[in-house]
């Protein structure tokens, strides 16, 4: 995990937009103090994730020991899992409110939130599209008539009646899969999103470092500029 990085003014433009549309217990004012006793990113744990999160396990606080109390639990019941382990460093940065970090640590808490949430709508995606048998269609069966077909839901693609089904009952059937099909589909485009906005954080911490690079590399340049035609003037 990078905590090194630097945010250029885009990124924490796109960051602070992103927590201000979270309806959190306080205004931000000064973000390294707001967070610092960590209630403020279980909140918005809590707001994507509600099932990792138990706020009555976070006490706020103004002491650095009970501050670090709580990362400590938000590090070990929470984060590891979401596979944003974080260092012992950047927890003492995080209580004592250091300029900077908290809005490191965020960028990349946004990126792990993104991706949990992307793994359940896939896992949610395959489970709703698996094999099934209509318990409507099992429930329509004439019970007087000998012989009846039971059909799964996937009868309801065709137009005509099937076994005894009526016209009617089909088209109802037809409606209750169309509208799976579209949930579906609308899940389907929040990952490709998700992924989108991943990809772009991506290409633009690759660009932060390209510019660092070039940076160094000019400074380099005129190190040597400097030191050459010092020796010249000396001879």
């Amino acid at each position: 995990m990078a905590w090194e990085l630097e945010l250029n003014a885009t990124l924490l433009e796109e960051l602070y937009i992103w927590i201000d549309s979270i309806p959190l217990s306080k205004p931000k004012k000064r973000i390294e103090r707001d967070f610092s006793d960590g209630i403020l990113v279980a909140e918005i744990i809590r707001y994507y994730l509600p099932d990792l999160v138990d706020m009555h396990n976070y006490t706020p606080a103004n002491s650095f020991n009970q501050k670090k109390i709580n990362w400590g639990i938000l590090n070990k019941k929470i984060l590891c899992l979401l596979g944003l382990d974080v260092p012992e460093k950047i927890i003492i940065d995080l209580c004592n409110g250091k300029p900077g970090v908290v809005e490191i640590f965020l960028f990349h808490l946004r990126l792990k939130i993104d991706e949990e949430i992307e793994i359940r709508q896939k896992g949610e995606r395959q489970h709703m599209s698996s094999p099934r048998q209509s318990l409507l269609a099992l429930n329509s069966v004439n019970p007087k008539k000998e012989n009846t077909n039971i059909v799964s839901s996937r009868s309801c693609r065709f137009s005509k009646p099937i076994g005894n089904f009526n016209n009617k009952w089909v088209s109802r059937l037809a409606y209750e899969e169309l509208k799976q099909q579209c949930l579906q589909q609308d899940e389907e485009i929040q990952i490709l999103l998700a992924k989108l906005r991943r990809l772009e954080h991506v290409v633009q911490l690759k660009e932060i470092r390209i510019n660092e690079l070039l940076s160094m590399i000019e400074d380099t340049r005129r190190i040597r500029l400097c030191t050459v035609g010092a020796s010249k003037q000396k001879k």
